[in-house]
């Protein structure tokens, strides 16, 4: 994702490279802000039978945001407040933005709104993994996981259902149809989702019979299946994507709770009131609480940023983030 921001007058650049990028830009709008880009649009000319749709230059006012992680499909709705080019009628009506992979779109931000923000989202958008097609397989299931800086998704399971005694073949011979089968799964999903890499991960064993029919890397584990792509999640594959996605900061405040209950504020009360002692230290918040309430939370994250505390964004889909979500979408890390 390429981003510039123009901090005197609150204008975001963002040029989304591929569908993951979508989710970066989605944290960047909010209701109230102006977005501009070029669009496709239908337009009538005044006196015309039938309307064509046309390729233009607008901005407009967010009204909605409608998002879908998985989908990689974003949409910006709202009231056209400026429009290029000579096209009457079009101002004041209602548009809706398809924010695309390749297309860039400015944001206008309101004076409210904390541009440290968009540091915050910067980083997140810098620290995010590759996509990777995971394939977690031993004799008996194989599971198929699309992994990318939203989350994990699992995709599909096929159980291995070749009796056990199949005769008096070697376990290799033995595994040979599962195997085929799974590999031809792994080549449609490969050829729709395009991954940055594949991995096969697993008992030694398996993998290592696997790696004749999928090419991929080998990442050697106690488990397979279904099972293994959780294994795949917690171990140190993940280090890094969990740190930037806020899991360590979860950790603390998991810790302190036990520990020094008085070193945390949960819940966006607690933690405005803290925020605005100049006592937070760092803000954790959930994605979609962010979203829902951003003008709340705007308030909290200036009162944050302007006594030089740090923030950090965490998916709900996230391990952190559901913790997170538990304890009422936010919490904070105090310095006293």
């Amino acid at each position: 994702m390429r981003l510039s921001v123009d901090r005197r007058r609150r204008l975001i650049s963002v040029l989304p490279e591929r569908e993951e990028d979508l989710y970066f830009v989605y944290l960047l709008v909010d209701r109230g802000d102006v977005v501009r880009g070029w669009t496709v649009r239908e337009y009538r000319p005044e006196g015309a039978k039938e309307g064509e749709r046309i390729k233009v230059y607008l901005a407009v006012r967010v009204e909605a945001l409608e998002y879908h992680k998985f989908r990689g499909s974003l949409r910006v709705r709202g009231t056209v407040v400026e429009v290029g080019g000579d096209l009457e009628g079009v101002k004041g009506r209602r548009h809706t933005f398809d924010v695309l992979p390749g297309r860039e779109i400015e944001i206008e931000k309101p004076d409210s709104y904390p541009m440290e923000l968009v540091d915050e989202v910067a980083r997140l958008a810098s620290a995010a993994l590759p996509k990777i097609l995971l394939v977690s397989i031993d004799g008996d299931e194989a599971a198929v996981a699309h992994i990318t800086a939203l989350g994990v998704e699992v995709l599909g399971v096929l159980e291995n259902r070749r009796p056990k005694d199949a005769g008096s073949d070697s376990e290799e011979e033995a595994l040979g149809p599962f195997f085929r089968e799974v590999a031809k799964a792994v080549e449609q999903y490969r050829l729709r989702l395009r991954p940055d890499r594949l991995v096969l991960a697993g008992p030694q064993l398996y993998i290592e019979i696997a790696a004749q029919y999928i090419k991929g890397d080998l990442a050697p584990q106690s488990a397979g299946g279904l099972a293994g792509v959780y294994e795949f999640q917690r171990g140190g594959h993940f280090e890094r994507y969990r740190e930037a996605l806020g899991s360590e900061a979860v950790s603390e405040i998991l810790k302190l709770a036990s520990e020094r209950p008085e070193l945390i504020a949960v819940g966006l009360d607690a933690v405005r009131e803290a925020a605005s002692q100049g006592r937070v230290r760092t803000f954790v918040v959930v994605d979609e609480a962010l979203k829902e309430r951003a003008e709340e939370y705007a308030e909290v994250l200036r009162l944050v940023f302007s006594t030089r505390g740090s923030t950090r964004i965490v998916p709900a889909e996230s391990e952190a983030g559901q913790m997170l979500s538990a304890m009422g979408g936010c919490a904070a890390v105090l310095r006293y």
